[in-house]
C-alpha cells in the first residue's frame, strides 16, 4: 500500500508534466518554472558558460540535460517528477531505519504523496523536487552515522549538503546545521553522558562550520546589501520582494531595527510564513488550499512538539516504547526543519512564494510528526531495520 501510494504521486506528477509540456501550462509553470526552462534552453546551445552564478546552477545542469536529450519542457518536468520519486524513496528508507510501522510509512507518504502544493510544484521545472531531494539524503545520511556508525555516510552528507547549497543560499545555511547537529549528536551518542575529549575535539570544528558557513550563505544570500549589516540585508531583501510580488502578499511594511529588532521580528516573520493566508484574506481557490496545507502544517508541527514534550517529561506511553533512545534525534529533525523554516521565511513576504518554500522540508516534518503517531500505534517496533 506505500509503495502503491508512492507510484500513484510519481504517475501524477508525471500526467502533469505531460500536461504541462505538451498542452498547457499547469498551476506553478509559469514565471520562475518558465524562466528556468527558457534559461536551460539557452544554456543547452552553448555549453561554455562565461559567467558562474550560483542560483543558476540548476538551469545549468538542466540545460546540459537538454543538450544530451532534447530541449522539451515536458522532459524537463517529468525529470523534476524523477527528482520527486528519489526523495520519495529516501523518506521511505528513513521511516524503515525509524521502525515506523507501515501504516503510519502509509499515512506519511499519502500526505507526502497527493499535498497540492507538492503535487504542482514538483512536476515543473523548479528546484523544489531537488531541494526535496538533497534533504532526504542529508537527513537519511544523518541516520546512518548516528545509528549504524557509518563512516562512508559522513560523504553522502557532504555530497547533499553540497546539492542543498548549490540550489539555494538558504539551503546551505541548513545543511550547515544539519552537519554541526550531527556533531553534536555523535557527542552525546553515549547515554552516560558526554565525552569531555570528544567535545574538545568537535568544537573547533563547529565554530569553523558555523563562521565560514554563515560568511558563505550571508554572501549567496544578500551580496553587497551585507556591506551596511544583516538587518539591513534583509530589510532592504524584503522591501524588494514586497515591490516585486504581488496579490499574495502578508507583510506591506518592513522595518528592522538592528540586530536586535531582526530577532524579536523572527517569530512574527516565521509565524506569517507557516500560516498565512488568514481566513478573511482568502480570494481564491488557491488561497483556500493554503489554508487546509496550514492547518495541516499546525497540526503536524503540534504532534512533533507532543513528542518531544512527552519524552521529555517521561510520560507512561513513551517509557513503554522506549521511545527515549531516539529523542535527541528527533529533536535535531524538528531543530533542522524549524532553521530551515525560520531562514526561508526572513526573505519571504507572500503567501504563493510560501508554499513553495515549505517543500523542501516536508520529508523532516513529516517524520519529527508521526514519531509521535508511530509511538501512540500498538504496532511500534522497537527494532532498527538497515
Amino acid at each position: 500500500m506505500v509503495k502503491l501510494t508512492l507510484w500513484l504521486g510519481f504517475f501524477l506528477r508525471l500526467f502533469n508534466a505531460f500536461v504541462n509540456g505538451l498542452y498547457g501550462s499547469t498551476y506553478g509553470s509559469s514565471d520562475d518554472a518558465l524562466g528556468f526552462h527558457l534559461t536551460a534552453v539557452e544554456h543547452s546551445q552553448n555549453l561554455v558558460f562565461d559567467v558562474f552564478v550560483i542560483g543558476h546552477i540548476y538551469s545549468y545542469i538542466l540545460g546540459i540535460f537538454y543538450f544530451i536529450t532534447t530541449d522539451s519542457l515536458f522532459l524537463g518536468s517529468a525529470l523534476s517528477a524523477l527528482g520527486w520519486l528519489a526523495s520519495a524513496f529516501i523518506l521511505l528508507r528513513v521511516m524503515r531505519i525509524l521502525s515506523f510501522d507501515r501504516s503510519n510509512q502509509w499515512r506519511v507518504m499519502l500526505i507526502y504523496a497527493l499535498i497540492p502544493s507538492s503535487l504542482a510544484y514538483t512536476s515543473v521545472t523548479l528546484r523544489e523536487p531537488f531541494q526535496l531531494l538533497f534533504v532526504n539524503l542529508a537527513l537519511y545520511a544523518v541516520l546512518k552515522i548516528y545509528f549504524h556508525k557509518s563512516i562512508a555516510h559522513w560523504l553522502v552528507l557532504f555530497l547533499a549538503a553540497v546539492g542543498m547549497g548549490a540550489l539555494h543560499g538558504a539551503l546551505l545555511a541548513s545543511s550547515i546545521f544539519m552537519i554541526v547537529g550531527t556533531l553534536f549528536l555523535l557527542t552525546s551518542r553515549n547515554r552516560k553522558g558526554v565525552s569531555f575529549i570528544k567535545v574538545v575535539l568537535v568544537t573547533p570544528i563547529v565554530i569553523l562550520c558555523l563562521f565560514y558557513g554563515f560568511l558563505l550563505f550571508t554572501s549567496i544570500s544578500y551580496g553587497d546589501r551585507m556591506e551596511d549589516g544583516l538587518s539591513l540585508a534583509v530589510q532592504t531583501y524584503q522591501e524588494g520582494a514586497i515591490g516585486y510580488e504581488g496579490r499574495a502578499i502578508y507583510r506591506t511594511d518592513v522595518e528592522i531595527n538592528g540586530l536586535g529588532g531582526l530577532i524579536l521580528s523572527i517569530p512574527s516573520f516565521l509565524f506569517q510564513y507557516l500560516f498565512e493566508p488568514m481566513p478573511w484574506k482568502m480570494s481564491s481557490m488557491v488561497d483556500v488550499v493554503a489554508l487546509l496545507e496550514n492547518m495541516l502544517r499546525f497540526w503536524l508541527i503540534w504532534n512533533a512538539l507532543k513528542y518531544l514534550v512527552g519524552t521529555y517529561l517521561n510520560k507512561p506511553m513513551f517509557v513503554a516504547h522506549n521511545a527515549f533512545g531516539n529523542r535527541k534525534f528527533y529533536l535535531f529533525i524538528f531543530l533542522s526543519y524549524l532553521i530551515m523554516e525560520t531562514i526561508w521565511s526572513l526573505g519571504t513576504t507572500n503567501w504563493g512564494t510560501s508554499m513553495r518554500h515549505h517543500l523542501p522540508s516536508l520529508g523532516l516534518l513529516l517524520v519529527a510528526s508521526f514519531a509521535y503517531r508511530n509511538v501512540t500505534s500498538s504496532k511500534y517496533n522497537r527494532s532498527h531495520k538497515s
